[in-house]
């Protein structure tokens, strides 16, 4: 897991390092009647921040022997991990649709799919263990002595939080 999140530092660093590399060197790089970021970039964000605190609360349900709320709150996670990448596909298809209209287009327009298409890849991918600990929540394979899992899946979604708002404020200040 931990070298895991070390590759994705590697990666998601070099991503951001070429993003600043581009912004300095780029004669055109936002045009001027592009808007900023969409005001659903901050829903999107507002729903990593409660999938973390889904997640947070399983793990602290599981270390309670408690099953049930275990499997709520893999359930919710899961919810908020399908609105995020529904959010952040309407996103997409708001700055696609200005950025059509745009003659000027410059490097900010895919800088911004690069950088959010890039994490969403591994929100997707994050997806699917979060879906194998809810199957095995229900199926009450973990206990108080037995959440290793939880913890790891935990431990990934509030990595990925982390990163978002690093991605977030990235974009926000160029």
């Amino acid at each position: 897991m931990y070298v895991g999140m070390g590759s994705m530092t590697m990666l998601f660093g070099a991503s951001l390092v070429g993003y600043f590399i581009t912004r300095a060197q780029a004669k055109a790089w936002r045009a001027i009647d592009l808007p900023q970021l969409p005001g659903g970039i901050w829903l999107s964000t507002a729903i990593l921040l409660l999938l973390s605190l889904s997640l947070k609360k399983a793990e602290q349900s599981i270390a309670k022997n408690r099953d049930q709320s275990l499997s709520r709150g893999l359930f919710m996670a899961l919810l908020f991990g399908f609105l995020f990448v529904a959010s952040q596909l309407h996103n997409w298809r708001q700055v696609a649709r200005v950025a059509l209209h745009v003659e000027e287009k410059g490097l900010y327009i895919y800088s911004f799919f690069m950088l959010t298409a890039l994490h969403a890849v591994h929100v997707v991918a994050g997806l699917v263990p979060l879906w194998l600990c809810h199957q095995r929540s229900v199926d009450q394979k973990y206990s108080s002595s037995r959440r290793e899992g939880i913890s790891l899946l935990r431990q990934y979604w509030d990595y990925l939080l982390v990163i978002w708002l690093v991605l977030l404020a990235a974009l926000h200040l160029s």
